[in-house]
């Protein structure tokens, strides 16, 4: 299924000429692949979640190459030794550079404090690309939780409901020509979200009677 998904992806960048797009692609192919270790928690390919963060941009109608391109790196700094933003900008051109380094979280920084996911996620919704970008690689990562430890699902949520589902609410009225697409990513995860959340309520209720029992016994 991603191979083939992947298929699809370089046809429709071949059809649009996106040739820099697919050098991108080929880039992050070689790079982010099981074999030098970047793999998802459902055993695929690490570039696969690259390629539908991408995928569904251009469903959406995204026609900007440059956003293509950063969505398809926008991992790269971050996660991959020796690639730099200085790099990217070589290959790639400042634009696809600056969306990057927007949405790329920087090293020594506590994203799981609050005010630090905050900043970052207000800076990144100033930049339409950016802006985009982070939404489309929040929803796949939504949608992809089925293999993740329940401890992730939990805190995805939490952390959703908190920082992102605002975030979409700010992009909207920041950039309402993709308003749609912004309004979308919350109806997408919204649902989703609650059963995570009511699942771990009932989990906790029934540990509750448990202890209850334990202590009664």
């Amino acid at each position: 299924m991603a191979g083939s998904r992947v298929l699809f992806f370089e046809h429709t960048l071949s059809i649009k000429g996106f040739d820099k797009a697919l050098e991108a692609l080929d880039w992050m192919k070689e790079e982010m692949c099981k074999e030098k270790g970047f793999s998802r928690h459902d055993g695929g390919d690490y570039y696969d979640h690259l390629v539908a963060t991408a995928q569904d941009l251009l469903d959406v109608g995204i026609k900007d190459e440059d956003i293509i391109i950063a969505c398809l790196l926008h991992d790269s700094v971050e996660d991959v030794e020796g690639i730099t933003v200085k790099m990217v900008a070589g290959r790639f051109g400042e634009n696809v550079a600056h969306m990057v380094d927007l949405v790329t979280k920087k090293p020594g920084v506590d994203y799981k404090v609050g005010d630090n996911l905050k900043r970052y996620l207000e800076a990144i919704s100033k930049h339409p690309g950016a802006s985009l970008i982070k939404t489309a690689d929040r929803i796949h990562n939504f949608g992809t939780l089925k293999n993740a430890t329940p401890e992730k699902k939990l805190r995805q949520a939490l952390e959703t409901e908190k920082y992102f589902i605002p975030f979409f609410k700010t992009c909207r009225g920041a950039h309402p020509r993709y308003a749609k697409y912004f309004f979308r990513a919350k109806t997408t995860i919204e649902p989703h979200l609650w059963e995570i959340k009511e699942h771990y309520e009932e989990i906790e209720q029934l540990r509750d009677q448990l202890r209850k029992q334990e202590r009664t016994a």
